[in-house]
């Protein structure tokens, strides 16, 4: 067995210049990454094109760099990880863990709100949805992991969000 290398990142949207809060998230984890003799990474999370600002991304490239940012790999941007994120989808699909859906926010308005939104109630588990839709991940039970500061954290995907999109429409 191999171990596992700490790898950091930070991945804003270019939606505009890069603001302090965002800055400072920069900051921890690349401090984090460092401290733990890790790699850090930048990844332009750039598959929201109506929210995109043109250069943005160039801008926020420049800032980080300015400030002293070393990033250990080429910047990678979202947008041409296409064929990964597919080929995680098949494997995905493969293990029975995906399903198609069409329902739309009009029709799950009166659903019970959790935490994290809407609490997807399964409608589309077991119907036929065409390929022109959403594509869902089915949850059972909870999700646990220790975070440095907190503690240990644990959900329970069922009660605070339901089964989740993974791909959009």
């Amino acid at each position: 067995m191999t171990a596992q290398t700490y790898t950091g990142r930070f991945a804003p949207s270019p939606t505009g210049p890069l603001h302090f809060g965002s800055l400072l998230a920069a900051c921890a984890s690349y401090l984090d990454a460092r401290a733990n003799g890790g790699r850090w990474l930048l990844r332009i999370e750039d598959i929201d094109p109506p929210r995109a600002v043109p250069g943005a991304d160039e801008d926020i490239v420049s800032t980080l760099d300015a400030f002293g940012f070393e990033w250990d790999d080429d910047v990678i941007y979202q947008s041409h990880s296409h064929e990964a994120h597919h080929a995680a989808l098949d494997r995905l699909t493969d293990k029975g863990l995906l399903y198609r859906c069409d329902c739309s926010r009009r029709t799950l308005a009166d659903e019970p709100v959790g935490e994290l939104g809407t609490l997807y109630p399964g409608t589309c588990r077991t119907r036929k949805v065409g390929e022109d839709s959403a594509v869902r991940l089915t949850v059972d039970g909870s999700v646990s992991f220790d975070d440095e500061l907190q503690g240990l954290q644990t959900m329970d995907l069922d009660e605070e969000s339901g089964d989740f999109i993974v791909r959009r429409r």
